[in-house]
């Protein structure tokens, strides 16, 4: 019998929907530099303690304006110090983002455990590749806020 997947949840301050969610971390990757060859990762202060079963099976599932709504694989979790001397951790992130059956969850502070019973089910139609490659960052982020992405 497998052991269930560890999975952790954190808001997507100021993002507007899934959409933009990908073409933020786009972005992030289009803009070159150590990261460009790392992949997306998120940077948070605190080393999750149960980071070896993350990385065996979890998600980090975004809460998009109150909502449970998309999930990325965890692909790995290193311990990082800025130049300026705070230990940090950094959460690399697999570039498909799923999008999950919505589920509200309440505002809260940097991440949390996804508790088994409150973790949504997946929706089947990732939504990594919907943007046109063709389509340069700039016209797909005005595409996204008059509502035609």
């Amino acid at each position: 019998m497998s052991e269930p997947s560890v999975n952790i949840v954190k808001l997507a301050v100021g993002v507007k929907s899934v959409e933009e969610l990908a073409l933020m971390q786009r972005r992030f990757l289009s803009q070159g530099g150590s990261h460009a060859n790392t992949g997306f990762y998120h940077s948070t202060k605190l080393m999750p303690k149960k980071h070896e079963a993350i990385i065996k099976s979890g998600s980090l599932y975004w809460v998009i304006k109150g909502v449970i709504c998309a999930r990325q694989k965890i692909v790995a979790i290193t311990k990082n110090e800025d130049p300026d001397g705070i230990k940090r951790c950094k959460i690399f992130l697999d570039d498909t983002i799923i999008k999950t059956t919505p589920m509200r969850k309440k505002p809260f502070q940097g991440w949390r455990y996804l508790k088994k019973n409150r973790t949504p089910s997946d929706i089947t139609d990732p939504v990594t590749g919907t943007f046109e490659d063709n389509i340069p960052l700039e016209v797909q982020q005005q595409l996204l806020e008059v509502g035609l992405l």
